[in-house]
């Protein structure tokens, strides 16, 4: 779409009319989950899910991660940046599967083994019916559980798979236009210390996601006795993440800003001492 068809008032409009449409469609699906009871994988709670967070992303990258979206768009072409972002994207997955796991054995007070390698598809529903109920569907439903005898049991839902796939598409704008920043203070011979805060803010964006994870899942030999802790995955899983991508777009932002001011400085000085 061009930039004069974007900037009409009906299309202005359309993008958010989609967003809440699906969004909206999503809750009425997953109502229509009390239809098949107990049966799993319900069909509606395979459908409300995809819904809900397809409307998520799609209204994320439409408005405030639009500029990130643009800057990721040119460097996931490189080999950093499908490198960077794949990377980054099993690790988050799989860690937080992990947090994901003990949330969902908690549930069903019963642990998710398999005596082979096995991969299934479960979704629950929540009763009584309410829109509240049918809501917090949207972010378990549907979860797949992997099992690798003897010891790896890991589980993914659309809520851990999207906002990993966001924040990595933060992480690669984040690094991307951080060494375009570079190339641009290499290339004008001035200082790269400028760059310090804006990896800064990179790695605590993606650290803050990792850390506690990797704290209580891998590094805590006490991480069985913490699974009875049930509201410390629960921050864990839904808070940590959402908070990764306000830090990171924050930071995306002031490296957009940090670039903006050097563009103007630059102009500047051009305009002071013009070309003999």
């Amino acid at each position: 779409m061009d930039s004069a068809g974007e900037d009409r008032p009906s299309a202005r409009l359309a993008i958010p009319i989609h967003g809440f449409t699906f969004i909206g469609l999503a809750v009425l699906t997953s109502f229509f989950a009390y239809l098949w009871g107990a049966t799993s994988p319900n069909p509606a709670e395979l459908l409300a899910p995809a819904l809900f967070w397809y409307a998520i992303s799609f209204l994320l990258v439409a408005y405030p991660m639009r500029g990130a979206w643009e800057v990721f768009r040119r460097h996931i072409r490189t080999a950093f940046g499908a490198i960077l972002f794949a990377g980054y994207l099993i690790i988050h997955v799989v860690l937080y599967g992990f947090m994901l796991e003990s949330i969902l054995v908690s549930f069903f007070g019963r642990p998710f083994s398999s005596g082979a390698i096995s991969a299934y598809v479960t979704t629950s529903v929540f009763a009584p019916p309410s829109v509240t109920n049918a809501i917090w569907a949207l972010w378990f439903n549907p979860w797949v559980t992997l099992t690798i005898p003897p010891i790896f049991d890991d589980a993914f839902s659309f809520y851990s798979i999207v906002i990993a796939i966001l924040i990595a598409i933060l992480i690669v704008a984040n690094i991307g236009r951080t060494r375009e920043l570079g190339r641009i203070c290499t290339a004008r011979m001035k200082s790269r210390s400028m760059l310090i805060f804006p990896a800064l803010g990179v790695a605590l964006g993606a650290s803050c996601c990792l850390s506690i994870p990797v704290l209580f899942v891998i590094a805590a030999p006490s991480a069985v006795a913490l699974s009875s802790t049930l509201w410390l995955y629960d921050v864990t899983y839904f808070l940590f993440p959402p908070f990764a991508v306000v830090l990171l777009y924050l930071n995306l932002r002031s490296v957009d800003r940090i670039a903006a001011n050097f563009g103007v400085q630059e102009e500047k000085e051009s305009i002071r001492s013009p070309p003999v």
